[in-house]
């Protein structure tokens, strides 16, 4: 079984995939980067301008970049084309909203299912959500307004941000009922930091996506 894995940044997600492999269990991966054939001066031009929606991810080298979501989708798109010729299941490792990408294989959004995981389990309550930058925060309200439940949003880079930024911002989320960390560059350890410390739950895209794509290939 072949899992292909679109990035925004560029592949391979060193920082990402190792810690879902021990959930998908035994297959193959294949990795693409909207960003991976670009040049640093393409990538510049594809940074977001005032009002545009704003995604956060990180180059190869752990260089944190900011993109347009409108500008990236077309790359996005490009990868698809090139993984499904070649994989089973496809898993975008991007908790931004992306409509407009289709594939002649299974598409697995991690923002999709985020949703739809927060509005079955949390129909009433208090939401928590954490994200990479401060200028996502008013397309981010938007996006869980959809669930109608009461949601308070901070902000930490999952790749600029220090430890201590985590437990800050974890202490200010205690009265929530669930927390999501919204982004693919949170990991494990952000998760038990903000679990450890607000004794809630906690929902982790990269490993909830890992779960499903399992759930999905197994015994195929």
């Amino acid at each position: 079984m072949r899992i292909g894995f679109v990035t925004i940044g560029q592949s391979p997600r060193v920082d990402v995939v190792p810690e879902m492999t021990p959930i998908l269990g035994d297959v193959e991966i294949i990795e693409c980067g909207a960003l991976d054939d670009l040049t640093l001066e393409e990538i510049q031009k594809l940074a977001p301008k005032e009002g545009d929606y704003v995604l956060v991810t990180r180059l190869r080298d752990g260089t944190q970049v900011k993109l347009s979501r409108e500008k990236i989708v077309k790359h996005l798109q490009t990868c698809i084309e090139k993984l499904e010729k070649e994989v089973d299941v496809i898993g975008i490792l991007c908790t931004g909203e992306f409509p407009e990408l289709k594939s002649k294989k299974l598409l697995i959004e991690p923002s999709l299912l985020l949703l739809k995981v927060v509005e079955s389990i949390l129909p009433q309550g208090k939401l928590g959500v954490i994200i990479p930058s401060p200028d996502q925060i008013e397309e981010t309200k938007e996006k869980w307004s959809y669930t109608g439940v009461e949601t308070k949003i901070l902000a930490v880079s999952p790749y600029l941000g220090k430890e201590e930024e985590i437990k800050e911002a974890a202490r200010a989320l205690k009265d929530r009922d669930l927390i999501v960390l919204d982004c693919i560059g949170y990991n494990l350890k952000a998760k038990e930091i903000v679990k450890d410390l607000t004794k809630k739950p906690v929902l982790l895209p990269r490993t909830l996506m890992a779960h499903v794509i399992r759930e999905l290939v197994e015994g195929s």
